[in-house]
């Protein structure tokens, strides 16, 4: 459906892209199509500040109309520190102007990267990725743990073909290869069958049984005599070889009894195609701590070990890499290759498919190893750190790496000098669980996958930081509350790397640095005034130990500490009256200071929060979409109708005063609904690109919400507080 403005014409909007991207009506109003194809002409600081902004949730302006749209980018312009850019989209005009009691005044933009390419979203967790090129065209192939198959084009991030449903599980291993001259898609699954897929048509092309009492675990492509072949570790200790046209025609592999392996990847060594594993005899007499692995090579031609090889500059390939019609590259040079020693079973083996970089990198449970294969060296020590995914590529002539770890950014290093090449990839919400590389038109790119359900594209060779961002977590932001602080309203935020830290609403860190609270994340933070000083509770630990601070001295209270009120049944903890109480799942309040239930249980599951509103302490319940529900604190009393307008799970819910009347907000997937607590009339959305992790409500018609990693600030738009960044003392609910 076109979304172009009445009178418009495509060609003419294509034409002046390059004079319009600073256009705030145009980026509201305009093709998203035509838009996102212009954006990499974007020239001089404002209209390069607004390509970054519009690339950001692309995914989301692709099926949006004008509303979202000006919200999202109001939002984004925002995060990346552009107030002015975010006020004039704001402004803009809709056709028909919809209902939206918000406006936003500043965000962070800790998720924030100016080398993303695209955000490509997937209804699932992404279990596996892998990219091809054929004929000059980049795609990405991504497998979800719904059994669904995507693929994109990686120079438009546009989608090719509809999904597919390739496994009635979660597809559990994937490759890409180049057949007859397109590209196609290898899955694996627990249902025990190996597939072919067309991914420019989405049609299944081949498929095989591996063994009625086997499955493909691990898979890789690579070349033999000129014919691509597919490389499958089963877990009957057997390596299987396909060459990939017999098997759309129902052929049987070759196979290799290799024993336990427990990663794969295949390289070309001195022109010689191989299988290079990570490899036990007897993984049950393996320790998962101590145990000893080796690195093993085998020849794809004749389906033995190989003992002494001399090992050509060339060293391919990895099933999370490019493949070309053409295949990898050979060349001269001596070494030898052998089995170094791996410290603990490996779940990670690559290697780099076509540069002149003889290295592999292998990850266990704890660390990461670098392997010279020409030298049987290790090179330099191990990298602490617990790696999910690698891909291996040459950056400015440099052997890299992504490293995609359980928390936090991806990292970009050198493996040869052993630091980073890069700065780290931002802009996943939760863990990545896959990365691959793709070289297309000259453009290094990474593709990462992970657990807030998208996939990302970056361009490794941008230079330019983004702006506007906050700093300070090494990890995801687990858990954010806000507290009053020398009568100024801060944020409070815990992460995964175990520390608590205030912000400025302004989204700058208080002096004094972080409170090392727990040896894990919080999973739960509460602050409010307890004996006339603002205190903060945090729990961690696994729900073993709650901890009470001081947050004008940031010591912790001594003796007031406990682990007591730790059990998992507590969903979350709240300051009513000068105490701290308890909030069950299903809107129980205990009260720690009198060690007692306090008030009626409500009728319904799924508590999000005890506010006060309207000079009284409420609870707010929601259950699936059955709607938001507030009660009375007290006796229980159901004080308005059903709060409807969430199609999914509300996850989240605060209550508060919007110009002069009080209103509730919740949360759900992507959405922020208001309603007036006084007739239960719905009165407005707000869309955000990420999932609501938290909300609350501050003086003076002022929403905080939490969304993926990052913090917003909304207001009505009467609001008439301060502006600048540094605004006066606040007081918070």
């Amino acid at each position: 459906m076109s979304r172009e403005l009445p009178g418009s014409d495509p060609d003419h909007e294509v034409a002046s892209a390059g004079r319009r991207l600073a256009d705030p009506e145009w980026l509201v109003h305009g093709d998203p199509e035509l838009i996102l194809a212009s954006l990499d002409d974007a020239a001089g600081e404002e209209e390069t500040t607004a390509a970054a902004v519009y690339r950001t949730s692309g995914h989301v302006h692709r099926d949006a109309g004008a509303e979202v749209r000006r919200q999202v980018l109001a939002l984004d312009a925002a995060r990346y520190g552009s107030r002015e850019l975010a006020a004039d989209i704001g402004r803009v005009a809709l056709r028909q102007e919809a209902d939206d009691p918000w406006i936003v005044r500043w965000a962070t933009g800790s998720g924030l990267d100016s080398r993303l390419r695209h955000a490509l979203p997937v209804p699932a967790g992404v279990s596996a990725l892998a990219t091809v090129v054929v004929a000059g065209r980049g795609l990405a192939v991504a497998g979800c743990r719904d059994g669904t198959l995507h693929t994109w084009d990686l120079a438009t991030g546009g989608r090719l073909g509809d999904a597919v449903s390739a496994h009635t599980g979660s597809v559990r291993t994937l490759a890409t290869a180049v057949l007859e001259g397109r590209p196609v898609a290898i899955t694996g699954g627990f249902d025990h069958t190996v597939r072919v897929w067309d991914v420019a048509r989405g049609e299944l092309v081949g498929a095989c049984s591996a063994d009625d009492d086997s499955w493909v675990k691990s898979l890789a492509t690579g070349l033999v005599e000129g014919r691509p072949v597919v490389v499958g570790a089963c877990v009957d200790d057997v390596l299987r070889v396909w060459d990939l046209a017999a098997l759309c025609q129902d052929g049987e592999p070759s196979t290799v009894r290799t024993g336990f392996v427990s990663a794969l990847a295949t390289a070309v060594l001195d022109g010689r195609p191989v299988a290079v594993t990570s490899h036990s005899t007897d993984p049950a007499a393996t320790d998962p701590v101590t145990g000893e692995e080796t690195v093993r090579v085998w020849d794809l031609d004749t389906g033995r070990e190989s003992g002494d090889l001399v090992v050509g500059p060339a060293f391919a390939e990895d099933q999370a890499y490019d493949r070309t019609a053409e295949g990898g590259a050979g060349g001269g040079g001596a070494g030898r290759c052998g089995t170094p020693d791996i410290n603990a079973r490996a779940h990670l083996l690559v290697t780099d498919p076509v540069s002149a970089c003889p290295l592999a990198v292998s990850a266990n449970g704890y660390e990461v190893h670098v392997w010279d294969l020409a030298t049987r060296e290790q090179v330099g020590e191990p990298l602490a750190a617990f790696v999910e995914s690698a891909a291996v590529s040459m950056l400015d002539d440099r052997p890299a790496a992504l490293l995609a770890s359980a928390h936090g950014p991806v990292a970009v290093r050198d493996l040869s000098a052993r630091r980073p090449l890069r700065p780290s990839l931002t802009g996943h919400e939760a863990t990545v669980r896959a990365a691959a590389t793709a070289v297309v038109d000259g453009r290094h790119l990474a593709v990462t996958g992970g657990d807030d359900r998208s996939v990302r594209v970056f361009d490794l060779d941008g230079e330019r930081r983004t702006a506007g961002r906050l700093k300070g977590h090494d990890g995801s932001v687990t858990a954010v509350t806000t507290a009053v602080v020398d009568g100024g309203c801060v944020i409070v935020t815990g992460g995964s790397d175990t520390r608590v830290r205030l912000w400025d609403l302004d989204g700058d860190e208080r002096p004094g640095g972080p409170l090392t609270t727990h040896t894990v994340a919080a999973d739960l933070l509460a602050a409010g005034t307890v004996d006339g000083r603002p205190t903060l509770l945090t729990r961690g630990d696994g729900h073993r130990t709650v901890r009470m601070w001081d947050l004008a001295t940031r010591q912790e209270l001594h003796g007031r500490s406990t682990g007591e009120y730790t059990s998992p049944s507590i969903h979350f903890f709240a300051a009513v009256d000068d105490r701290f109480v308890g909030v069950t799942d299903e809107g129980r309040v205990w009260d720690l200071t009198a060690s007692r239930w306090t008030g009626v249980q409500p009728r319904q599951r799924g508590a999000l929060a005890v506010e006060m509103l309207e000079g009284r302490p409420v609870v707010l319940t929601a259950h699936k979409a059955e709607g938001v529900h507030l009660w009375d604190l007290a006796t229980g009393e159901l004080l308005a109708p059903p709060l409807t307008g969430h199609t999914g799970e509300v996850r989240t819910g605060a209550a508060g005063t919007l110009d002069g009347r009080p209103v509730v907000v919740a949360g759900g997937d992507r959405t922020v609904w208001t309603w007036d607590a006084r007739t239960g009339q719905r009165i407005g959305g707000h869309v955000f690109p990420a999932r609501i992790r938290g909300l609350s409500m501050a003086p003076g018609g002022r929403l905080v919400v939490g969304f993926g990693a990052d913090v917003a600030v909304l207001a009505s738009p009467s609001f008439s507080g301060p502006s600048s960044r540094r605004r006066a003392p606040v007081r918070c609910p």
